[in-house]
């Protein structure tokens, strides 16, 4: 166990608790649970827009609901989600470092740079994709324990009784729902940043550039790219696992039940939803683009002139 580093551990656990609140929230909002009504507000424009509340008020609801410890439902199982997670990136990095270590680069020049960020790409992408599987269990638990604020269940009010719920509902397949759209957003989002950030490093911030000094900010840069082009799929994999549970979150009125993630994702792009929850401070009421579902959109009042 050599590989751990257990101050990294720490201190991920620490910003998961420390986070956890905003992203019980964020859950909320891509699901489509909105229990506060749209008010007129001004956006980052300052033209009126009918708005939902932010995400303070959004916590404040929540703690109102169920108190103070209402805000950390499903902490438990997403620390253990991130836990097994991180020891398995860790664990995967190590063995891919020494299986590819004895491996030469032959090639010169260009070729030589594109074949080794090639490389880190597919050991990065392989470890992290297999610290998913490890730790998708954990994630189905802790989505559907923080889901069950809709409906007041108790299917997943602890570990062993959530096992028991996915188990008798769907079998060992039930603990990898929702696990190939996730798998997809962490492939592409992979290559996405590591190839931005090779065109970046080496033809705007290099050496002789006048900007190469914020070479160190590129990868911040990156990740946020992608996360923004990718987001559909982060809301997707979101919604699939909740989609079609015995949680009233996961069946209409509040979602429909998808046969999976490709229709999941069609049906959000149809209805122009498929950046709802993408921000917490400045949130638009989206207006589906058809009729079908709109009970998941507030109704309209008149934007005062």
């Amino acid at each position: 166990m050599s590989f751990i580093d257990y101050q990294t551990l720490l201190s991920g656990a620490f910003m998961t608790t420390v986070t956890h609140p905003m992203s019980y929230c964020k859950l909320l909002i891509q699901i489509g649970h909105e229990p506060l009504a749209p008010v007129i507000r001004r956006n980052v424009f300052f033209r009126k827009q009918l708005q939902y509340p932010n995400i303070l008020q959004y916590l404040k609801h929540i703690k109102t609901t169920d108190g103070l410890f209402g805000l950390y439902r499903g902490l438990q199982p997403r620390l253990m989600a991130n836990l097994s997670m991180s020891i398995s990136h860790m664990a995967m990095v190590k063995q891919l470092d020494q299986c590819c270590e004895s491996e030469p680069f032959t090639n010169e020049g260009v070729n030589k740079i594109v074949k080794k960020v090639s490389i880190d790409t597919c050991k990065e992408m392989t470890a992290k994709c297999c610290a998913i599987i490890v730790s998708h269990p954990f994630h189905v638990i802790a989505l559907r324990s923080m889901a069950q604020f809709v409906g007041h269940e108790t299917y997943y009010s602890s570990f062993f009784s959530s096992i028991k719920e996915i188990y008798n509902e769907d079998g060992i397949m039930g603990f990898f729902v929702g696990l190939l759209p996730r798998l997809v957003l962490e492939i592409t989002q992979i290559w996405i940043c590591n190839i931005l950030s090779h065109i970046l490093n080496t033809y705007v911030l290099n050496d002789q550039s006048d900007l190469g000094e914020l070479r160190q900010y590129s990868q911040a840069v990156t990740s946020y790219v992608a996360s923004v082009v990718t987001y559909p799929l982060t809301l997707t994999s979101t919604m699939v696992v909740v989609s079609g549970s015995r949680l009233a979150a996961g069946n209409p009125p509040h979602m429909d039940v998808y046969d999976g993630w490709l229709s999941c994702i069609k049906d959000l792009r149809q209805r122009g939803l498929s950046s709802r929850g993408s921000s917490l401070f400045f949130r638009p009421v989206i207006r589906p683009l058809d009729q079908h579902n709109s009970y998941m959109m507030a109704p309209s009042p008149p934007i005062p002139r």
